[in-house]
């Protein structure tokens, strides 16, 4: 069974990689007229989505979380065009050869701003002095020359605050030029422009790197203390947060895919091999996947385990506790397990840990060992429930103590239908800590949307995370196997 799943791994391997070098027939955008039944991509929670619609009633409109997925979409054909700011489209067009702004496009302006909570109007104000200063003096044109323009130097800026009360601001990786991640740390445009307003305050700035459903719950939490991240200062949104001055107000252009230059014609093998050294081994990008894997199997192994121990407390009230412990028992393990856990996640760290201590990680452990918990009990009780009845009385005869009952005679038979059950459960909750990105952990499916910043890559981080992920999946399935077989020839 082993060999079988390691060849069906290999041919998915080969599959991804003969498909992922065929090339895609786009359909050639000429003119504003050629978008009208076409697919178009917007970004979500931008405020010129509705004047995009407004242009081209029939398109149909995709939106992307993220100015990286947008290129990468549009690389691939999926789209035809997409809308962004003209703040920065040089260096955009620069990273990405084949791409060209559409002439013709009717003016349409858009706006970036900084999301403070509404209670926080001394913070609001602060910036506001400060951003007509550095707009004043003409540092905001130094930093847009130094992350926006087609040959622009990318020099991080070193701040000078180093004590104090940290100032913790909400960033998300992908939007390219104003975002990105380098070499672990916060880079672009806005974080240039954070650092240099925490020298203004004389306070450190700790960046969050967070997904873009999780910023505004992590604002209203108070686990950040601001956002920044091209965020539109739409109406709907002003109503619940406060927004500062706008740092950026440009026209909106659509990009679409051009003829790529002429280029060296390379095989499969040697594509792959580049892709894969700027992905993992160039910036040493190979310890972000590291440090995720961790993150995974931390959350993972200590979820199990507490998720068990809970499970078997569970297990208890159902089958030997009170009327009301057996009812809190039925009610626990619905409720949990009715649940997406990704609701349950956000609801755990936005809702019910807002104000706490805990880092996203104890977090994550307590709500996946909770989810956790609720499988673990069924199992269990199902595994229980499979030995006949007639054992319990078969133990009493010779002697045993009810406990005594279940330690030498129940639990042997039970563990046979348990293990089966409960790898099933493990499996599925290394699958699911793919999302703990949604708080601000860096797991491995998180590093992979980083590097995708950096590289506009997505085949080979996403295939080395996925095959880890694999790998992971059948060491904990063969390890209980082996388990299960060694525990059966004991009791043989």
């Amino acid at each position: 069974m082993g060999r079988r799943a390691f060849r069906l791994l290999g041919c998915l391997l080969l599959l991804l990689l003969v498909v992922s070098c065929a090339s895609e027939k786009r359909r050639e955008i000429r003119a504003c007229s050629d978008l009208e039944h076409g697919n178009v991509g917007v970004l979500t929670g931008r405020s010129n989505d509705r004047a995009v619609r407004a242009l081209f009633p029939d398109a149909e409109l995709y939106y992307f979380e993220d100015l990286v997925s947008m290129c990468m979409s549009l690389q691939s054909g999926h789209i035809d065009a997409f809308a962004c700011m003209e703040t920065g489209v040089d260096g955009l067009l620069a990273r990405n050869p084949g791409f060209r702004v559409l002439e013709g496009v009717p003016e349409i302006l858009d706006t970036a701003a900084v999301a403070f909570r509404e209670d926080n109007l001394l913070l609001a104000g602060q910036f506001n002095e400060f951003l007509r200063g550095i707009l004043a003096d003409g540092t905001m044109d130094a930093i847009r020359a130094n992350w926006l323009a087609a040959d622009a130097p990318g020099v991080h800026y070193h701040p000078h605050a180093k004590e104090g009360t940290p100032l913790s601001v909400g960033i998300e990786a992908g939007q390219t030029f104003f975002t990105v991640i380098r070499e672990g740390e916060g880079a672009g445009l806005e974080p240039e422009m954070m650092l240099r307003f925490g020298d203004y305050l004389g306070r450190p700035v700790r960046f969050v790197e967070m997904t873009n459903p999780g910023m505004i719950p992590a604002l209203f939490s108070g686990k950040v203390d601001a956002l920044v991240s091209a965020i539109a200062p739409t109406r709907s949104r002003a109503g619940r947060v406060l927004f500062s001055t706008p740092y950026d107000i440009s026209p909106v252009c659509l990009v679409v895919a051009g003829a790529a230059p002429p280029q060296v014609r390379k095989s499969a093998w040697s594509s792959l091999k580049e892709n894969f050294h700027e992905s993992l081994i160039a910036d040493n990008r190979f310890e972000l996947i590291l440090e995720g894997l961790k993150n995974t199997l931390l959350i993972t192994f200590l979820s199990v385990i507490f998720g068990f121990l809970l499970g078997c407390g569970l297990c208890w009230m159902k089958r030997r506790g009170p009327r009301w412990a057996e009812a809190f028992s039925h009610g626990y393990c619905e409720i949990v397990e009715g649940i997406p856990i990704v609701v349950l996640l956000l609801f755990m760290f936005y809702v019910v840990f807002a104000t706490s201590p805990l880092t996203a990680i104890v977090v994550a452990v307590i709500t996946y060992s909770l989810h956790f918990a609720a499988g673990a009990a069924e199992c269990l009780e199902r595994s229980i429930e499979s030995v006949d009845k007639g054992q319990w009385e078969a133990g009493k005869a010779l002697g045993f103590s009810r406990f005594g009952t279940f330690r030498y005679v129940i639990a042997p038979q039970a563990v046979r239908q348990f293990l089966p059950l409960f790898k099933g459960k493990a499996v599925g909750l290394i699958e699911n800590t793919s999302i703990v990105g949604f708080i601000a952990i860096e797991d491995m499916t998180k590093v992979t949307d980083i590097i995708r910043s950096q590289t506009y890559d997505s085949l080979v981080p996403l295939v080395v995370v996925g095959v880890i992920y694999f790998l992971i999946a059948r060491l904990i399935s063969v390890g209980l196997d082996k388990l299960g077989d060694h525990l059966n020839f004991k009791v043989k």
